[in-house]
């Protein structure tokens, strides 16, 4: 029975059987070159392979397990596409006339070394992700397994031990037997953390020493709020946990149950839980028995993964497999998505110094009419096989929307003259996630069937923070008061027009924050599938004449440590 001690990652604690990640590190030698020029394609066909590997894994992830999690992909991306980062090896190719992979890994340990020794966490911890994102590269070009093929194939529930791991390694893991991470290095602003915090699991990071005694096989003890493991725990101390661990295992499968159950309050009133949708692997996996609909269904997905526009019979096809598979519940399609901060060649998107303010979602779709017009015939076909709505995304204008609209007729008229079935009346909604939408939501609300909250951009734009800089996270915070005021203003203009609001971030999952936006009026909640069953089970609790007062004592609140002291009064589980 030994003791690791390291930081407190992500909260939980778990007893399970060890799998040590050993990966084979590589030795380089300095190897001079003939072609120039062909060993920097080289480097740019594996650099552009892997930055559109991280593409998709964002994707997947993002629909799975949401925008915090999928964000280390993005952030990955970001660093697979500096150019500044790869300037020097490449031209120290060209003036030395030697390996692209051994100038990397020179690059390399000279920039993270920089980061390293400055005294901030977060860049600290950025040193790791650049010698991780470098790593794969270079073990791409020397065509190198990556060393987790132990993981990926294991069966049985375990307990990860890794010096340290890539975002690629944290999520291709089986989640269905991984129970917890220790790692020897990384710090609280990693990915580790971020993921195990979305899936539930305990994370400790920076146990040093844990991988000279750790040996799969062995069994382990994970205290993620305590930040610490124990190799080989004794039989009077792994009892006394598998007691604590049947109560939380109850509490999941209640949860579970819950999923294909009605949420409606306990004094009777009804809302909608819905699921969040938009990649392959969970159109298959999609069960409509286990929510009320789709409240936001991805479509970047399909622009995604081509190497060119997709068709409109390929959307078609997509569109309406989920539109049948719903069973009369609804869809809500949400138009492209996309912008510079999500390179597609074949879109040929420039880059912009801030892509969030940028040329993105509805203003590509109505600056390229027939990108636009040829997606809306493909939703406008499969609203005749279920229960279908258009949501357009980025709309801060009422202009905007009424250009949309008209996009949405002329699509109509062509389907009509051709004799194609559609829905006439199909529903047009809006996201709101922006402050000008939230000014005028009022307006927007006579001309929109529905809203939905996207509560990721709202808070980013609102509190002006970047939610993926660590530096500013803590401003990052949906119990910041003008958030919770700007989804008020929004509800109530929605239901002053006699509309349906909806909330399709992630705030719509955060167990907190279920009380006040019952006790607001919200009259739909999508949130990633896993967490369906919990806040349907939230809601059945809640009784709205108990929350009565609630919203008025939050807006009324002075600093955000009061709000969250008000919603713990009010929690549910």
């Amino acid at each position: 029975m030994k003791k690791f001690t390291g930081l407190a990652g992500a909260g939980g604690r778990d007893l399970s059987q060890t799998l040590v990640l050993h990966r084979k590190k590589l030795t380089l030698e300095k190897k001079a070159v003939e072609d120039c020029e062909q060993e920097i394609e080289r480097f740019r066909k594996v650099r552009r392979e892997y930055a559109e590997e991280l593409e998709r894994l964002y994707r997947t992830t993002l629909a799975e397990d949401g925008e915090k999690t999928a964000g280390i992909f993005k952030a990955y991306r970001t660093i697979v596409e500096d150019d500044f980062l790869f300037k020097n090896p490449i031209q120290t190719v060209w003036e030395e006339q030697i390996g692209i992979d051994y100038a990397i890994e020179q690059e390399k340990e000279k920039i993270s070394k920089k980061f390293a020794a400055m005294p901030d966490a977060y860049m600290q911890e950025r040193a790791n992700d650049i010698r991780n994102v470098c790593d794969e590269i270079v073990r791409r070009l020397n065509g190198v397994a990556d060393g987790g093929q132990e993981m990926r194939n294991m069966r049985e529930p375990f307990i990860l031990v890794a010096e340290d791991l890539s975002p690629e390694d944290t999520i291709r893991v089986d989640k269905r037997f991984l129970r917890g991470f220790i790692t020897e290095k990384g710090g609280i602003t990693s990915h580790v953390v971020i993921l195990a915090k979305t899936l539930g699991i305990p994370a400790v990071v920076g146990a040093a020493g844990i991988m000279r005694e750790a040996r799969s096989g062995q069994n382990i003890f994970v205290d993620g709020d305590c930040g610490y493991g124990i190799l080989e725990p004794d039989e009077a101390f792994a009892c006394s946990f598998r007691k604590d661990k049947a109560c939380l295992d109850e509490q999941k499968k209640l949860y579970a149950a819950m999923a294909g159950e009605p949420a409606v309050t306990a004094d009777g009133h009804p809302v909608a839980v819905c699921m969040n949708s938009g990649d392959a692997e969970s159109l298959k996996n999609f069960c409509a028995e286990q929510c009320d609909g789709v409240g936001l269904f991805r479509t970047e997905f399909l622009f995604m993964n081509q190497h060119d526009y997709p068709d409109e019979e390929l959307q078609f096809q997509t569109y309406r497999s989920i539109a049948e598979n719903a069973k009369g519940k609804e869809v809500i399609i949400r138009t492209l998505d996309i912008g510079g901060d999500k390179q597609l060649d074949y879109m040929d998107i420039p880059k912009e110094s801030n892509p969030f303010l940028g040329y993105r979602a509805i203003r590509i779709c109505l600056d390229r009419e027939e990108v636009f017009l040829t997606q809306l015939r493909a939703i406008l076909r499969a609203s005749a096989y279920g229960n279908v709505k258009i949501m357009f995304p980025m709309i801060v204008t009422l202009e905007e929307l009424r250009q949309a609209k008209g996009m949405v007729k002329k699509a109509k008229d062509q389907l009509r003259a051709e004799g194609t079935v559609f829905t006439e009346t199909i529903p047009i909604g809006i996201m709101i996630e922006t402050p000008a939408s939230v000014l005028i939501s009022d307006k927007l609300a006579r001309e929109a069937v529905f809203f939905s909250i996207g509560t990721n951009d709202l808070i980013q734009y609102t509190t002006a923070t970047d939610r993926m800089n660590e530096r500013v996270q803590h401003l990052y915070d949906p119990c910041n008061l003008s958030v919770l005021r700007s989804i008020d203003t929004v509800i109530r203009s929605a239901h002053s027009a006699g509309i349906s609001v909806g909330m399709c971030g992630e705030v719509a999952s955060d167990a907190r924050l279920t009380p006040l936006l019952l006790a607001m009026g919200l009259d739909e909640f999508s949130v990633v599938p896993k967490q369906v069953g919990r806040i349907k089970y939230l809601v059945r609790r809640y009784d709205l004449g108990k929350l009565a007062g609630l919203k008025e004592r939050v807006l009324d609140s002075n600093t955000i440590e009061e709000v969250k002291q008000l919603l713990a009064e009010y929690s549910a589980e």
